[in-house]
C-alpha cells in the first residue's frame, strides 16, 4: 500500500511541475504541411526548422505551443486577426497586419527568389520583364513578396497563379503550366535538388528580402506575454541564426 501511495504522489508531483512549467498553450497556424526545411507534417505531428525554432524560443519559458494546419497563409492571418489562433509564424511586417498582431523581434531572415523550368526560353532581368512579357508567376495565396510585387497583384493579377501548397507550385513549374515560381531560397533549393528540371533564376538577385517575425493575436496575447517571448528570442539569437543559416 505504501508503495502505491508513493507512486501516486510522484505522478501527482510531476503533473504539478508540468502545470507550473506551462502557464498556457498557444495555438500556432501552419499554412502548409510540406514546406521543407521549415515545416514537414505527418499524422498531425509537425517537424522542421520553424518547429525547432519555437522549441528553442519556448524552452524554459512559461508557455507551450500546439501547431494547427490551416488551408493557406491568408486563412492563417485571418484566424490570428480574429483571435481564433494565437500565433502565426514566418510573418513579414506590414502595417495592415500590425493593426491586429503583436510582432516579436525578428528571429530569422527570409530571401524570396525566382525559379523556372530549365527548358524555359524566356529571358528576364526583373519582375517588370516578366509581367511586361505577359508571363505567369506562381505565388502563395496570402504571402507578402515586397512592395513591387504588391503593385503587380493589382495591375497584372491575371498573370499570377495562386496555390496554397508549395509542392503544387513546383509541380506546375515542372509541367510548364506556369513560367516562374516565387519561393523562399531554402525551400526552393530543396525542390530544385529533388527535381532536375527546376532551377534558380540567377540573373535576378532576389524578389524580396525581409526580417521575419512571430505574430501574436492582439485579441488573445498580452504585451507582457509578448515581452517574455521577445526575451527568449534574444537569449537564443545565436542558436536561431545557426538554425536558419543560408
Amino acid at each position: 500500500m505504501n508503495k502505491i501511495i508513493t507512486i501516486f504522489l510522484c505522478v501527482l508531483f510531476t503533473a504539478q511541475i508540468n502545470a507550473f512549467a506551462c502557464e498556457r498553450t498557444f495555438s500556432v497556424a501552419s499554412h502548409d504541411a510540406f514546406w521543407p526545411p521549415y515545416v514537414i507534417g505527418m499524422s498531425d505531428v509537425f517537424k522542421g526548422t520553424e518547429v525547432d525554432a519555437l522549441n528553442l524560443i519556448f524552452k524554459d519559458s512559461p508557455f507551450c505551443f500546439k501547431v494547427e494546419l490551416l488551408p493557406n497563409s491568408k486563412r492563417a492571418f485571418t484566424e490570428v486577426r480574429h483571435g481564433r489562433i494565437d500565433l502565426g509564424w514566418a510573418g513579414s511586417y506590414t502595417e495592415k497586419r500590425a493593426k491586429y498582431a503583436h510582432y516579436t523581434v525578428s528571429y530569422r531572415t527570409e530571401v524570396m527568389r525566382l525559379y523556372e523550368n530549365k527548358n524555359n526560353t524566356h529571358v528576364v532581368k526583373s519582375l517588370a520583364d516578366i509581367f511586361d512579357q505577359g508571363l505567369t508567376i506562381g505565388a502563395n495565396f496570402g504571402s507578402y513578396y515586397g512592395e513591387e510585387f504588391e503593385k503587380y497583384k493589382t495591375t497584372h493579377k491575371k498573370q499570377i497563379e495562386y496555390t496554397s501548397a508549395t509542392s503544387k507550385r513546383f509541380e506546375m513549374l515542372n509541367k510548364k503550366r506556369i513560367d516562374f515560381a516565387i519561393e523562399d531560397e531554402l525551400v526552393g533549393a530543396y525542390f530544385a535538388k529533388e527535381n532536375s528540371s527546376i532551377k534558380l533564376v540567377t540573373n535576378i538577385e532576389y524578389v524580396n528580402k525581409d526580417d521575419i517575425y512571430l505574430m501574436f493575436s492582439k485579441k488573445t496575447v498580452s504585451v507582457a506575454e509578448l515581452a517574455i517571448i521577445n526575451d527568449h528570442i534574444n537569449k537564443n539569437e545565436t542558436a536561431l541564426n545557426a538554425l536558419f543559416k543560408y
